[in-house]
Protein backbone atom coordinates (compact mmCIF):
# COMPACT_ATOMS: atom_id res chain seq x y z
CA UNK A 1 0.00 0.00 0.00
CA UNK A 2 1.41 3.42 -0.96
CA UNK A 3 1.64 6.35 1.43
CA UNK A 4 -1.20 8.10 -0.42
CA UNK A 5 -3.42 5.04 -0.02
CA UNK A 6 -2.59 4.83 3.68
CA UNK A 7 -3.44 8.50 4.11
CA UNK A 8 -6.82 8.01 2.42
CA UNK A 9 -7.56 4.98 4.58
CA UNK A 10 -6.62 6.89 7.71
CA UNK A 11 -8.74 9.92 6.72
CA UNK A 12 -11.71 7.56 6.35
CA UNK A 13 -11.00 6.26 9.86
CA UNK A 14 -10.95 9.82 11.21
CA UNK A 15 -14.27 10.57 9.46
CA UNK A 16 -15.82 7.50 11.14
CA UNK A 17 -14.45 8.69 14.48
CA UNK A 18 -16.09 12.10 14.02
CA UNK A 19 -19.44 10.44 13.26
CA UNK A 20 -19.03 8.34 16.40
CA UNK A 21 -18.22 11.48 18.43
CA UNK A 22 -21.41 13.15 17.20
CA UNK A 23 -23.52 10.08 17.95
CA UNK A 24 -22.06 9.87 21.47
CA UNK A 25 -22.80 13.55 22.05
CA UNK A 26 -26.42 13.11 20.94
CA UNK A 27 -26.84 10.20 23.39
CA UNK A 28 -25.48 12.31 26.26
CA UNK A 29 -27.83 15.14 25.31
CA UNK A 30 -30.83 12.80 25.27
CA UNK A 31 -29.82 11.45 28.68
CA UNK A 32 -29.49 14.92 30.24
CA UNK A 33 -32.66 16.24 28.61
CA UNK A 34 -34.68 13.27 29.89
CA UNK A 35 -33.43 13.80 33.44
CA UNK A 36 -33.92 17.60 33.38
CA UNK A 37 -36.10 18.99 30.53
CA UNK A 38 -35.08 22.54 31.50
CA UNK A 39 -31.57 21.82 30.22
CA UNK A 40 -33.00 21.16 26.74
CA UNK A 41 -34.93 24.44 26.91
CA UNK A 42 -31.77 26.32 27.92
CA UNK A 43 -29.79 24.75 25.06
CA UNK A 44 -32.47 25.82 22.60
CA UNK A 45 -32.45 29.30 24.11
CA UNK A 46 -28.66 29.51 23.68
CA UNK A 47 -28.89 28.58 19.99
CA UNK A 48 -31.76 31.04 19.43
CA UNK A 49 -29.80 33.81 21.15
CA UNK A 50 -26.81 33.34 18.84
CA UNK A 51 -28.96 33.40 15.69
CA UNK A 52 -30.98 36.44 16.78
CA UNK A 53 -27.85 38.37 17.74
CA UNK A 54 -26.21 37.55 14.42
CA UNK A 55 -29.23 38.78 12.46
CA UNK A 56 -29.42 41.94 14.55
CA UNK A 57 -25.72 42.71 14.05
CA UNK A 58 -25.92 42.13 10.29
CA UNK A 59 -28.81 44.59 10.05
CA UNK A 60 -27.10 47.28 12.10
CA UNK A 61 -24.88 49.83 10.33
CA UNK A 62 -23.59 51.51 13.48
CA UNK A 63 -20.34 49.91 14.70
CA UNK A 64 -20.94 50.83 18.34
CA UNK A 65 -24.38 49.29 18.31
CA UNK A 66 -22.98 46.10 16.78
CA UNK A 67 -20.50 45.94 19.64
CA UNK A 68 -23.32 46.42 22.14
CA UNK A 69 -25.24 43.56 20.53
CA UNK A 70 -22.20 41.31 20.75
CA UNK A 71 -21.55 42.28 24.39
CA UNK A 72 -25.18 41.61 25.32
CA UNK A 73 -25.06 38.23 23.57
CA UNK A 74 -21.92 37.23 25.51
CA UNK A 75 -23.46 38.32 28.82
CA UNK A 76 -26.72 36.42 28.26
CA UNK A 77 -24.83 33.44 26.84
CA UNK A 78 -22.61 33.22 29.93
CA UNK A 79 -25.69 33.22 32.15
CA UNK A 80 -27.40 30.46 30.14
CA UNK A 81 -24.26 28.30 30.00
CA UNK A 82 -23.72 28.81 33.73
CA UNK A 83 -27.26 27.65 34.46
CA UNK A 84 -26.77 24.57 32.27
CA UNK A 85 -23.56 23.69 34.11
CA UNK A 86 -25.26 24.16 37.47
CA UNK A 87 -28.08 21.81 36.50
CA UNK A 88 -25.62 19.22 35.19
CA UNK A 89 -23.76 19.29 38.52
CA UNK A 90 -27.05 18.81 40.33
CA UNK A 91 -27.58 15.65 38.27
CA UNK A 92 -24.11 14.46 39.25
CA UNK A 93 -22.79 14.95 35.72
CA UNK A 94 -19.58 16.74 34.60
CA UNK A 95 -19.99 20.32 33.40
CA UNK A 96 -18.75 19.40 29.90
CA UNK A 97 -21.18 16.48 29.60
CA UNK A 98 -22.98 18.01 26.60
CA UNK A 99 -19.85 18.99 24.71
CA UNK A 100 -18.47 16.89 21.86
CA UNK A 101 -15.48 14.81 22.96
CA UNK A 102 -12.50 14.13 20.74
CA UNK A 103 -9.87 11.44 20.61
CA UNK A 104 -7.43 14.28 19.75
CA UNK A 105 -8.45 17.76 20.97
CA UNK A 106 -5.68 19.38 18.87
CA UNK A 107 -7.25 18.48 15.51
CA UNK A 108 -10.74 17.56 16.77
CA UNK A 109 -10.36 14.23 15.00
CA UNK A 110 -10.00 15.79 11.56
CA UNK A 111 -6.34 14.81 11.20
CA UNK A 112 -5.41 18.40 10.31
CA UNK A 113 -4.16 21.41 12.27
CA UNK A 114 -3.31 24.99 11.34
CA UNK A 115 -4.78 27.44 8.90
CA UNK A 116 -4.58 27.04 5.15
CA UNK A 117 -2.53 25.30 4.04
CA UNK A 118 -3.41 22.88 6.83
CA UNK A 119 -0.92 20.19 7.85
CA UNK A 120 -1.30 16.74 9.33
CA UNK A 121 -1.71 16.64 13.10
CA UNK A 122 0.93 14.84 15.17
CA UNK A 123 -1.68 12.22 16.10
CA UNK A 124 -2.26 11.55 12.40
CA UNK A 125 1.47 11.20 11.75
CA UNK A 126 1.77 8.73 14.64
CA UNK A 127 -1.11 6.63 13.31
CA UNK A 128 0.42 6.73 9.84
CA UNK A 129 3.73 5.48 11.21
CA UNK A 130 1.92 2.73 13.12
CA UNK A 131 0.33 1.56 9.87
CA UNK A 132 3.83 0.95 8.53
CA UNK A 133 4.17 3.90 6.16
CA UNK A 134 7.69 4.29 4.76
CA UNK A 135 9.17 1.66 7.07
CA UNK A 136 12.73 0.53 6.56
CA UNK A 137 13.79 -3.08 6.05
CA UNK A 138 12.54 -5.47 8.72
CA UNK A 139 14.97 -6.44 11.45
CA UNK A 140 17.19 -3.36 11.25
CA UNK A 141 17.08 -2.20 14.86
CA UNK A 142 19.56 -1.15 17.52
CA UNK A 143 18.97 -4.53 19.16
CA UNK A 144 20.15 -6.37 16.04
CA UNK A 145 22.96 -3.96 15.15
CA UNK A 146 26.35 -5.59 15.83
CA UNK A 147 29.30 -3.23 15.54
CA UNK A 148 31.54 -6.13 16.56
CA UNK A 149 31.29 -7.38 12.99
CA UNK A 150 33.43 -4.41 11.92
CA UNK A 151 37.21 -4.93 11.87
CA UNK A 152 39.17 -3.45 14.76
CA UNK A 153 41.95 -2.14 12.52
CA UNK A 154 42.23 1.62 12.15
CA UNK A 155 39.59 2.09 14.85
CA UNK A 156 36.65 1.24 12.57
CA UNK A 157 34.84 -0.80 15.22
CA UNK A 158 35.22 1.90 17.88
CA UNK A 159 34.10 4.55 15.42
CA UNK A 160 30.98 2.57 14.50
CA UNK A 161 30.23 1.88 18.16
CA UNK A 162 30.50 5.60 18.90
CA UNK A 163 28.09 6.45 16.07
CA UNK A 164 25.63 3.82 17.26
CA UNK A 165 25.79 5.12 20.84
CA UNK A 166 25.16 8.72 19.79
CA UNK A 167 22.32 7.84 17.42
CA UNK A 168 20.62 5.55 19.92
CA UNK A 169 20.75 8.35 22.50
CA UNK A 170 19.25 10.68 19.88
CA UNK A 171 16.39 8.24 19.18
CA UNK A 172 15.74 7.65 22.89
CA UNK A 173 15.70 11.37 23.69
CA UNK A 174 13.58 12.44 20.71
CA UNK A 175 12.01 14.98 20.47
CA UNK A 176 14.14 16.61 23.22
CA UNK A 177 17.42 16.08 21.40
CA UNK A 178 20.54 18.26 21.48
CA UNK A 179 20.83 18.05 17.70
CA UNK A 180 18.39 19.35 15.12
CA UNK A 181 20.34 18.09 12.10
CA UNK A 182 22.44 14.94 11.79
CA UNK A 183 24.42 14.09 8.66
CA UNK A 184 25.92 10.60 8.56
CA UNK A 185 28.62 10.48 5.89
CA UNK A 186 30.93 7.85 4.49
CA UNK A 187 31.53 5.50 1.59
CA UNK A 188 29.07 2.75 0.71
CA UNK A 189 28.79 -0.28 2.97
CA UNK A 190 29.72 1.32 6.30
CA UNK A 191 26.32 0.80 7.98
CA UNK A 192 24.78 4.23 7.39
CA UNK A 193 21.40 3.03 6.10
CA UNK A 194 21.22 0.37 8.82
CA UNK A 195 21.74 3.02 11.50
CA UNK A 196 19.17 5.31 9.88
CA UNK A 197 16.64 2.47 9.96
CA UNK A 198 17.53 1.82 13.61
CA UNK A 199 16.73 5.44 14.49
CA UNK A 200 13.47 5.30 12.56
CA UNK A 201 12.42 2.04 14.21
CA UNK A 202 13.20 3.27 17.73
CA UNK A 203 11.47 6.65 17.33
CA UNK A 204 8.30 5.21 15.78
CA UNK A 205 8.23 2.36 18.32
CA UNK A 206 8.12 5.09 20.96
CA UNK A 207 5.02 6.36 19.08
CA UNK A 208 6.55 9.56 17.77
CA UNK A 209 5.87 10.64 14.21
CA UNK A 210 8.70 10.19 11.72
CA UNK A 211 9.02 9.83 7.96
CA UNK A 212 11.72 7.81 6.20
CA UNK A 213 12.36 8.39 2.50
CA UNK A 214 15.08 7.52 0.04
CA UNK A 215 16.68 10.40 -1.84
CA UNK A 216 14.91 9.25 -4.99
CA UNK A 217 11.49 9.27 -3.26
CA UNK A 218 12.31 12.74 -1.99
CA UNK A 219 13.10 13.88 -5.53
CA UNK A 220 9.86 12.38 -6.88
CA UNK A 221 7.85 14.29 -4.29
CA UNK A 222 9.69 17.50 -5.26
CA UNK A 223 9.10 16.90 -8.96
CA UNK A 224 5.38 16.31 -8.44
CA UNK A 225 5.08 19.45 -6.32
CA UNK A 226 6.88 21.43 -9.02
CA UNK A 227 4.59 20.15 -11.77
CA UNK A 228 1.43 20.79 -9.77
CA UNK A 229 0.99 22.23 -6.31
CA UNK A 230 -2.10 20.08 -5.94
CA UNK A 231 -1.03 16.72 -7.37
CA UNK A 232 0.40 14.47 -4.66
CA UNK A 233 1.25 17.57 -2.66
CA UNK A 234 0.79 15.57 0.52
CA UNK A 235 4.14 13.83 0.00
CA UNK A 236 6.22 17.01 -0.06
CA UNK A 237 4.09 18.62 2.65
CA UNK A 238 4.63 15.55 4.82
CA UNK A 239 8.40 15.94 4.44
CA UNK A 240 8.13 19.59 5.45
CA UNK A 241 5.94 18.95 8.47
CA UNK A 242 6.97 15.62 9.98
CA UNK A 243 8.72 16.06 13.35
CA UNK A 244 11.55 13.77 12.21
CA UNK A 245 12.55 13.36 8.57
CA UNK A 246 15.08 10.68 7.62
CA UNK A 247 16.58 10.93 4.11
CA UNK A 248 18.63 7.96 3.02
CA UNK A 249 21.40 8.21 0.40
CA UNK A 250 21.31 11.93 -0.38
CA UNK A 251 23.23 12.51 -3.59
CA UNK A 252 21.76 9.57 -5.52
CA UNK A 253 18.67 11.49 -6.65
CA UNK A 254 18.53 13.00 -10.18
CA UNK A 255 19.72 16.56 -10.66
CA UNK A 256 16.94 18.40 -12.49
CA UNK A 257 17.08 22.09 -13.22
CA UNK A 258 14.75 24.27 -11.08
CA UNK A 259 13.81 21.28 -8.94
CA UNK A 260 16.53 19.38 -7.09
CA UNK A 261 18.57 22.19 -5.56
CA UNK A 262 15.68 24.65 -5.23
CA UNK A 263 13.30 22.28 -3.48
CA UNK A 264 16.01 20.70 -1.35
CA UNK A 265 16.92 24.16 -0.07
CA UNK A 266 13.25 24.86 0.63
CA UNK A 267 12.92 21.57 2.48
CA UNK A 268 16.08 21.93 4.58
CA UNK A 269 15.62 25.64 5.28
CA UNK A 270 11.97 25.35 6.30
CA UNK A 271 12.73 22.48 8.64
CA UNK A 272 15.69 24.31 10.17
CA UNK A 273 13.66 27.47 10.70
CA UNK A 274 10.73 25.58 12.26
CA UNK A 275 13.00 23.62 14.60
CA UNK A 276 12.17 20.18 13.21
CA UNK A 277 14.68 17.32 13.31
CA UNK A 278 16.34 15.88 10.19
CA UNK A 279 18.66 12.89 9.78
CA UNK A 280 20.49 12.41 6.45
CA UNK A 281 22.85 9.74 5.17
CA UNK A 282 25.11 10.30 2.18
CA UNK A 283 28.05 8.71 0.40
CA UNK A 284 29.32 12.15 -0.61
CA UNK A 285 32.05 14.14 1.10
CA UNK A 286 31.54 17.68 2.34
CA UNK A 287 33.31 19.01 -0.75
CA UNK A 288 31.16 16.89 -3.08
CA UNK A 289 27.97 18.02 -1.34
CA UNK A 290 29.03 21.64 -1.64
CA UNK A 291 29.81 21.22 -5.33
CA UNK A 292 26.52 19.43 -6.01
CA UNK A 293 24.13 21.58 -3.96
CA UNK A 294 25.92 24.85 -3.30
CA UNK A 295 26.86 26.84 -0.22
CA UNK A 296 23.31 27.70 0.91
CA UNK A 297 22.35 24.06 1.45
CA UNK A 298 25.65 22.78 2.85
CA UNK A 299 25.85 25.65 5.34
CA UNK A 300 22.54 24.52 6.79
CA UNK A 301 23.41 20.83 6.73
CA UNK A 302 26.67 21.44 8.60
CA UNK A 303 25.66 24.26 10.94
CA UNK A 304 27.52 23.27 14.13
CA UNK A 305 25.19 25.35 16.29
CA UNK A 306 22.26 23.15 15.24
CA UNK A 307 23.61 19.74 14.36
CA UNK A 308 26.27 17.09 14.13
CA UNK A 309 28.12 15.50 11.22
CA UNK A 310 29.47 11.95 11.58
CA UNK A 311 32.03 10.75 9.07
CA UNK A 312 32.40 6.96 8.98
CA UNK A 313 35.51 5.40 7.47
CA UNK A 314 36.82 1.89 6.92
CA UNK A 315 36.10 -1.32 5.05
CA UNK A 316 32.82 -2.31 3.38
CA UNK A 317 30.81 -4.01 6.15
CA UNK A 318 28.64 -5.81 3.64
CA UNK A 319 31.52 -8.19 3.28
CA UNK A 320 30.99 -9.03 6.96
CA UNK A 321 27.20 -9.29 6.97
CA UNK A 322 25.95 -5.74 7.76
CA UNK A 323 23.83 -4.23 4.99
Amino acid sequence: MTRTERIRELLDEYARQRRQNEADQRRREQDAFARDPQIEALRAQSISLALESMRAAMGEADENKRRDIAADMRKRGLYINGEIRRRLRTLGLPEDYLEERYRCPACRDTGYVGDAPARFCACFEKRLAAMGAERGPDGQTFETFRETIAPEEDGQRDQLAGARKMLEAFADAFPDTPYQMIVLMGAGGLGKSFLLNCVYERVTRREFAALRVTAFRMFEAMRKRHISAEADADEFSAMLETPLLLIDDLGTEPMMRNITVEYLFMLVNERVESGKKTFITTNLTYEQLQERYGERITSRLFDRSRGRAINLKGRDLRLYGIR
